[in-house]
């Protein structure tokens, strides 16, 4: 059998060669590791050296801003500024300070009780002249600001550079100096303080403030530096071409750089250094260009710390050592280079039969059974495998097929159950997937709008959809028959207005009697009648109005709420007692209240503690972490005549309307606990999607557009025709085709569901072909489909 075929051992030898190639490859790595390690530490060492150099300019930028304001505060008048005019002498001197140092840009001080002295250098920045209104001749600003807080005032005074006065303004201000964080700061202490960089309002320009108390005054004398020659110190600190120096403070916002990149690339880099990890070389991105970066805390001022990143072009520091590598790979590279005809060669046997196998393996992914055919390879192990892939595929054949018949029988007997239930429900069961299979080959076929790139590329897509439709009610089999079927308000397992018609006998009964004791009492007969009349006929009129209410074809307005509690109020003796012949649930619901002795005056519309079932083993937890969003009403259900007669809307309570949806959660979780095969894995969001909408108001999930799949989509449109049109409902007649589909185009233009799905439902005519199969005569009317489209529809 194995004639003229070979192992796979003897391919071993070939890939001897391939290890001469690997062990040469492996020192080359070896190398590169360590040459990369040497560029590492050298970037490391530039790195910090750099950091020293800048902490030590900026250690020395605040020492003479404190030496500033150490001898600055000794000058006799700082802490006597007065008020009304002028200190000529204080400003003189601020002025004197602000020549020397140029990238000072104001000094002021205050007082504690909120007055305020500020000199501005105005050739700082040709903004100041606009900001404050100054003329072209101003070299200096100043501002006073005092007075009580009824009439403060705001005075500034335009120098020349000869410091003669050229304008004087005031303006109101309710500026308080001594509610500055500089001031409240440097008032409690006698140290300078310094505040973190941030940007000056009239400059747009980043600074640093520098305050100090004057002595023991309640005076606090402040400096303002810009930080321009903080980005030239940058600047000149780089190390390479390609280096690049930012500062930053806690914040993350930029205070210096140096410039190197582009404003696109500097601004990712300095949010990569506010994420990154400090005192520690890391590699990052920038345009596709890994980079060494490190981010070291320069200083920290009032607990706020400053920090400073440095990042420089990977490939720039590793060049060198790279270069040396290139030389040793190149030499590898020969070696591996006359290796490949061998390796070719040896190879080629191997290959040609594996590509082969991986041909009737991709047949078998595609379901193609019956084409998948035996390799022809001198190897054994592959001649074997072959084999092995051959019985596969007829294995897995037939194991689908046995697959899709349990899933068909499953369907069978979900869809007999809910008959069995619920005709109409099972009716709803079979015709939903039948008109959601005419609009979704529509859809296949369709190429605008949300449906252009909407195709299903296999039959098997389509099968798991109409799958999907086929259970989309599954869940409905836990749902109570009468819950599912509640026609009017009072029913249960029976219409409950029989019992309370038989109430309305015994009152009834009980007027009667009253009547009659009159008689025989001997009162005026002719009076006795007309009472009787009256209240007869009153109740005749309350129960007309509890029948009518039971229906629930009306809204229930407030006014007739309360003519239910009036009607209510009315009693009748009970002489029996209602706790015989109950079941041990029923008996259970009692136990929280005592029995009332006999004979009892009973109510005759009442909500009682035993109407109210209990919620048994909810699990919060797990229906959250489902995604679940309906909201969960505490009780499983509440049979009170009062609270169900008080509907306002329909037949069902709160918490059966809760039961009736909840049937898409029972769907849900009987689907995702199927062991579906993986292209059956979205059966489950087929079904439970049908009650959801475009923005997130459905259920159970509350999803939204971007979470509903186009099939999903085709569920809800199809699910609602049918509702809308079914004739064979107890609680209403089904309606016309006109008025279903004006009721969908609400939806639509409330984003309930899919404009483009539902154009596509109408223009294609499958509204209609549906509809002469399955609708009544009486319903299908002639209609207009543009009418119920909108602007966007009809684009």
């Amino acid at each position: 059998m194995f004639l003229n075929k070979i192992t796979l051992r003897i391919h071993i030898i070939t890939y001897i060669i391939v290890i001469v190639a690997l062990v040469a490859l492996v020192f080359s790595v070896v190398q590169y590791y360590f040459g990369k390690q040497i560029a590492f530490d050298a970037t490391e060492r530039a790195f910090r050296q750099t950091v020293e150099k800048i902490t030590a300019d900026i250690q020395s930028r605040d020492q003479v801003a404190k030496e500033i304001l150490y001898q600055m505060q000794r000058f006799p008048d700082i802490s006597k500024p007065g008020s009304g005019s002028l200190p000529i002498n204080v400003i003189k001197r601020y002025i004197y300070t602000l020549k020397r140092y140029n990238n000072m840009y104001a000094i002021y001080s205050g007082e504690k009780n909120g007055d305020f002295l500020e000199v501005i250098n105005m050739k700082n920045s040709p903004q100041l002249y606009s900001h404050f209104k100054a003329p072209a001749t101003t070299r200096w600003l100043i501002i006073k600001i005092e007075g009580a807080s009824d009439n403060r005032k705001k005075n500034l005074y335009y120098f020349d550079a000869a410091f003669s006065l050229i304008l004087s303004r005031d303006e109101p201000s309710n500026y308080m100096v001594n509610s500055r964080p500089w001031f409240q700061q440097a008032m409690k202490t006698e140290a300078v303080v310094r505040s973190s960089p941030y940007t000056f309002s009239n400059l747009n320009q980043k600074g640093i403030t520098y305050s100090k108390r004057v002595g023991t005054t309640s005076t606090v004398l402040a400096l303002d530096f810009t930080l321009q020659r903080l980005n030239i110190l940058l600047k000149e600190m780089k190390f390479s071409n390609s280096s690049e120096i930012i500062m930053f403070d806690h914040n993350g916002q930029v205070i210096a750089t140096s410039n190197s990149l582009g404003n696109k690339d500097r601004k990712k880099l300095s949010k990569l250094f506010f994420q990154s990890e400090k005192e520690k070389v890391i590699v990052i991105e920038v345009s596709n260009q890994p980079r060494f970066a490190m981010v070291t805390a320069l200083s920290s001022e009032n607990g706020v710390s400053t920090y400073l990143g440095i990042s420089v072009n990977k490939a720039e520091m590793l060049k060198p050592y790279l270069e040396s590598i290139a030389y040793q790979l190149l030499a590898a590279l020969l070696i591996f280079i006359l290796c490949i005809p061998f390796i070719i060669y040896a190879t080629s046997l191997i290959v040609q039969p594996i590509n082969a196998l991986m041909v009737e393996n991709k047949k078998i992914i595609q379901r193609k059974f019956d084409e998948v055919n035996e390799v022809k390879t001198k190897i054994i192990e592959l001649s074997e495998l072959s084999n092995s892939l051959v019985k596969m595929s007829k294995s897995i054949q037939a194991y689908q097929a046995s697959q899709k018949e349990l899933m068909n029988s499953f369907i069978r007997l979900i869809a007999g159950a809910i008959d069995a239930k619920s005709p109409y429900a099972g009716g709803h069961c079979r015709r939903v997937p039948l008109l959601a299979m005419m609009l979704v080959k529509e859809a296949d076929k369709a190429d605008f709008g949300t449906l252009k790139a909407f195709r299903f590329s296999t039959k098997t897509e389509l099968e798991e959809f109409e799958i999907g439709a086929w259970l989309h009610d599954c869940g409905k089999i836990t749902t109570p028959e009468y819950v599912v079927d509640k026609a009017t308000k009072l029913e249960t397992i029976y219409n409950r207005i029989h019992e309370i018609r038989t109430r309305f006998e015994v009152i009834w009964r009980d007027i009667e009697i009253t009547y009659l004791e009159g008689i025989i009492k001997g009162d005026q007969k002719e009076k006795l009648e007309a009472w009787k009349t009256k209240e007869h006929q009153a109740l005749i009129d309350d129960f007309h109005f509890v029948a009518e209410v039971n229906i629930g074809g009306e809204f229930m307005s407030e006014e007739h709420k309360k003519h239910i509690v009036t009607i209510a109020a009315k009693s009748w003796m009970r002489h029996f007692d209602n706790r015989l012949g109950l079941s041990n649930d029923e008996l259970m619901r009692y136990e929280e209240h005592d029995a009332v002795s006999l004979p009892a005056k009973e109510a005759l519309l009442c909500d009682r503690a035993e109407h109210m079932i209990k919620r048994v083993g909810f699990d919060e937890k797990s229906y959250k972490e489902s995604g679940f969003k309906l909201e969960v009403p505490t009780h499983l259900y509440n049979y009170g005549e009062i609270y169900n007669l008080c509907i306002e809307r329909g037949t069902l309570t709160m918490e059966e309307r809760f039961k009736i949806q909840e049937h898409v959660i029972m769907s849900i979780r009987m689907l995702e606990e199927l062991p579906l095969t993986d292209d059956m894995k979205r059966v489950p969001e087929y079904a439970g999607t049908h009650h959801e909408t475009l923005i997130g108001t459905g259920y159970p999930r509350a999803l939204t557009a971007d979470n509903l799949s186009v099939p999903a989509r085709i569920m809800a449109i199809a699910d609602i025709f049918e509702a809308l049109t079914a004739s064979d409902r107890p609680y209403k007649k089904g309606k016309t085709i006109s008025q279903a589909l004006k009721i969908m185009s609400f939806m639509q233009k409330d984003q309930h569901i899919d404009a483009d799905l539902f154009a596509l439902f109408l223009r294609s005519g499958v509204y209609k072909i549906y509809a002469e199969e399955y609708l009544e005569i009486r319903q299908i009317d002639e209609i207009d489909v543009e009418l119920y489209l909108d602007d966007h529809a009809k684009c």
